[in-house]
């Protein structure tokens, strides 16, 4: 008699992993912000565990993972304004939940790089307004806040200086973002890479 495989995608075992992978998201996210934060590093590290959530898992657990992790962050720092970020997240877990489930999330080129690229965009797009409404337009990044005062200086609105500037701190802190959910994914066994519920 022959032992079929397990299928890892279907059912409760899948529901046990949600279960699992949500909160680590949640964790890795939180504890790569600390770290850019107490280093004052010019990058986010806050959608580290989105990234890896959202290939393994799908989009919108991803998304979940996401935003969940922004709304503790901003009660843990007293902003409830702040949780409004978890837009940001939100759009990472779909781009990487999407790709990785469409099976366009295998090679670092094209894949990664065009993620990186998609992931960088809206969050540039999203965080800018946000940061207005939130913190006038700045917010806890040193790298991105010396460019936005850059670019004021050479004439820009406040607006357009802080879209302009979370675009190549996006692109470096996503894309270390994606390229590392990219390697968990593929150093994973092949039923665990079908969990985001792309078909085998």
């Amino acid at each position: 008699m022959t032992m079929k495989s397990v299928d890892s995608s279907k059912g409760r075992l899948r529901s046990t992993y949600i279960a699992i992978m949500i909160p680590l998201g949640v964790a890795i996210n939180y504890i790569g912000g600390q770290l850019a934060s107490s280093l004052s590093l010019p990058i986010y590290m806050d959608s580290i565990g989105t990234a890896i959530v959202a290939a393994i898992m799908g989009p919108w657990v991803g998304a979940a993972s996401g935003v969940l992790f922004n709304i503790i962050s901003a009660l843990v720092g007293g902003n409830i304004m702040a949780s409004l970020f978890g837009i940001c997240n939100i759009g990472t877990g779909l781009i990487v939940g999407y790709m990785a489930r469409m099976g366009k999330f295998k090679k670092l080129w094209p894949d990664v790089v065009i993620a990186s690229i998609l992931v960088a965009v809206w969050n540039a797009a999203t965080g800018a307004p946000i940061a207005m409404a939130v913190y006038g337009g700045i917010d806890g990044n040193a790298g991105t806040n010396i460019m936005i005062a850059a670019m004021q200086n050479m004439g820009r609105d406040l607006f357009s200086s802080a879209f302009l500037a979370r675009i190549p701190t996006n692109l470096l802190d996503k894309g270390i973002a994606c390229v590392v959910a990219w390697l968990i994914l593929s150093k994973l066994p092949e039923n665990m890479q079908n969990l985001n519920g792309k078909k085998a």
